[in-house]
């Protein structure tokens, strides 16, 4: 009987709330859902910053960097079996280096490149795919 006279404004309230629980369904899932892509281009910067934390400790501990190619660490470092899309190359000068994170999501001969080097530890986005 209490109910009965505010059942109109009850309704409206349920309608706003059930609106609002949508919205914010909505943008939760809007923030938090990262596409395949996304995921690889997190791991690619994790792994360049790893490479570049690697490169800081050793001229540290020997005072130059380490010079990672194919022939000499490569295959123990293993740039090239980390899985995903992204392939990792490492440049060494007396003055510094630059590690190259690469792919081509949509396979059009132009690679994304993510670059960290000796002086920017954090990667940096140098061509969009």
């Amino acid at each position: 009987m209490f109910f009965g006279k505010y059942r109109g404004q009850l309704r409206q309230a349920g309608v706003i709330i059930g609106l609002l629980v949508l919205i914010c369904v909505v943008l939760f899932y809007q923030f938090t859902y990262r596409t395949p892509e996304d995921a690889e281009r997190e791991r690619a910067r994790i792994m360049l910053q790893r490479i570049a934390a690697l490169q800081h400790a050793y001229r540290a501990e020997y005072g130059t960097y380490l010079p990672i190619d194919e022939e000499n660490n490569g295959r123990i470092l293993q740039l090239n079996n980390v899985p995903g899309r992204f392939r990792y190359r490492v440049t060494v000068s007396e003055d510094g280096f630059k590690a190259y994170a690469e792919a081509d999501f949509n396979r059009n001969g132009k690679a994304e490149v993510w670059v960290v080097d000796a002086r920017e530890s954090e990667p940096v986005l140098k061509h969009e795919d």
